[in-house]
């Protein structure tokens, strides 16, 4: 029994020196984290984007909100039956997708995500998280539809799925100015 245990002991001492020694180690096989990190923080970034792809031919990147246009946000979450069925009504009507394009600026904003979009509004530039954004508007339903002036100002929020969704775009369009009173949150947005 004695002789196993030196046996053993031999082997694990002469592993661990072995393990222990100056050899310079190899960088092509070791990543040092940075290379990885540029591309896990790039990943993340864009990680949304998948749950709206089949649309990506309408929404902008979230990366960068701009109020160059008036904004049209649906925020959405992954496994919502009700965003896919918004998201196939948009997608299955053209006359819809371009009414979308040619009067907003329009972002989906997936919620089961956590992402920092870059607001630009009024010539200052402010970093907000996904649940930030969604707290503002008090998202507690998905879809949850907004619609924004260029102004930054709310015109319209629907909190929930709704199957006249072109009726409702049709009538944001058509009304020049809020269609509810939200004072409050105003304030709150051009306090970002």
């Amino acid at each position: 029994m004695m002789q196993r245990f030196n046996v053993f002991f031999t082997i694990f001492f002469s592993l661990l020196l072995i393990s222990c020694s100056d050899h310079k180690i190899d960088s092509d096989v070791i990543s040092n984290g940075s290379t990885m990190s540029a591309e896990a923080r790039e990943a993340e970034k864009n990680l949304d984007k998948a749950s709206y792809a089949d649309i990506a031919d309408i929404f902008l990147d979230t990366n960068e909100i701009s109020f160059d246009k008036n904004i049209l946000i649906i925020f959405g979450k992954n496994n919502c039956q009700y965003c896919d069925m918004l998201k196939d009504m948009i997608k299955k009507d053209e006359n819809l997708k371009q009414t979308i394009k040619d009067n907003f600026n329009p972002y989906y904003i997936n919620i089961s995500y956590s992402k920092i979009h870059s607001i630009n509004f009024n010539d200052k530039q402010s970093k907000v998280d996904t649940g930030s954004i969604a707290s503002l508007f008090a998202v507690d339903f998905t879809p949850s539809i907004v619609f924004l002036g260029r102004d930054g100002n709310v015109r319209y929020l629907f909190p929930g799925f709704t199957p006249k969704f072109k009726d409702l775009v049709l009538e944001v369009i058509r009304k020049d100015g809020p269609m509810g009173e939200y004072e409050s949150l105003n304030n709150k947005i051009h306090n970002l």
